[in-house]
């Protein structure tokens, strides 16, 4: 027989232990509860909200609350006060970047308390941008997966091209990591060909320096290239970032292990790199991310490559967009048979995540 709870056994617990089993029973019966963690926004309507902030991008606040089924969306203008009790990455007007969560004490005012130290008394429209950092890992990936397919009764031509790509936002890391392959075959011509795949990590030393490591692999049947294998290490800087922008510079060395149709002209090459990259982002539904990288070699006199890419994309409901591409890649002394250029347009359907 389990034994009952009565009040001669409350007589005889000491007053510490009996609220500590009190403790323990909340937890058991309300883990819910310890587990709440509630975000506060004031609007200038008096309203006041209670959920969870899920982010501000391009004036737009968003907010999920467990009395909606959908989230809240707040003109940015329109808060007056706020509670943010989670990790966030901060973008303030500069481009200043900053790790920690923020507190209102009085109306039109925030405090921020990070690691680097408390910014108290900022106007909230010096708060650009607010990233919600998730303590568990899946929160901090976002990806994308998006495909095309063309087909031509003329010639029997086929071409289908797919792209995918998955990212991560630390509080001092950020990894990027994209996949691009083309196909096209018709009738009496071989088939053609192209894949890329480039990882890259970023580790900021401060608000706009950063150092980067990236690997790459490219194939492509139009230069004779059965594959080049190229190793980047260097730094750079974010020359603008706002809430709807990011432009930064970055150079280094860059070294490659290239293998051609013609294996005599397989080769090893050392080469300085200067790279910029530019992302316009939340512009409604329409957003710009384009990269280019010169690279004069340092080990074969006189060669230079440039590569250059272009996205754009509209997003449509339930994560799905549309985008069209475009990419170069240019080399001045390719293998005889190779041309000096070459450059693919695509257009897909595709769907993200997070």
């Amino acid at each position: 027989m389990s034994p009952r709870l009565n009040c001669k056994t409350l007589r005889g617990l000491p007053l510490p232990t009996f609220f500590g089993g009190l403790f323990l029973m909340g937890l058991l019966f309300f883990p819910g509860c310890l587990r709440a963690q509630h975000d506060t926004l004031w609007v200038k309507n008096g309203n006041v909200l209670y959920g969870e902030i899920k982010g501000l991008n391009s004036g737009v606040l968003k907010m999920e609350t467990p009395y909606s089924d959908d989230d809240f969306t707040i003109d940015y203008d329109e808060v007056q006060r706020l509670v943010l009790e989670r990790r966030c990455l901060i973008i303030l007007t500069g481009g200043e970047r900053m790790f920690g969560f923020l507190r209102s004490k009085e109306d039109g005012k925030v405090t921020i308390y990070s690691t680097e130290g408390t910014r108290d008394a900022l106007d909230l429209n010096e708060v650009t941008s607010i990233k919600v950092i998730e303590k568990d890992l899946w929160s901090r990936f976002s990806g994308y997966i998006d495909f095309g397919f063309n087909l031509t009764k003329s010639n029997n031509q086929r071409q289908l091209n797919v792209d995918g790509g998955i990212s991560y936002t630390g509080f001092k890391w950020i990894m990027n990591t994209k996949v691009s392959s083309l196909f096209a075959d018709q009738d009496n011509v071989e088939l053609t060909q192209r894949t890329s795949i480039d990882a890259q990590v970023n580790r900021l030393v401060s608000d706009k320096w950063y150092i980067l490591a990236s690997g790459s692999f490219l194939s492509n049947t139009e230069q004779a290239l059965q594959g080049r294998y190229s190793a980047k290490l260097g730094a750079g800087r974010f020359l603008a970032i706002t809430d709807k922008l990011l432009w930064g510079l970055g150079t280094g060395l860059n070294y490659n292990i290239e293998s051609y149709d013609d294996s005599s002209l397989n080769k090893e090459s050392t080469e300085l790199f200067i790279s910029s990259r530019f992302n316009m982002f939340d512009f409604k539904d329409l957003s710009l991310d384009t990269n280019i990288d010169f690279y004069p070699s340092l080990s074969e006199r006189g060669r230079v490559r440039v590569d250059y890419n272009l996205n754009v994309k509209y997003d449509l409901p339930y994560d799905f967009y549309i985008k069209t591409s475009f990419q170069f890649n240019y080399d001045n002394q390719p293998p005889l048979t190779a041309s000096e250029f070459d450059y693919i347009l695509t257009s897909g359907f595709g769907w993200s995540f997070n």
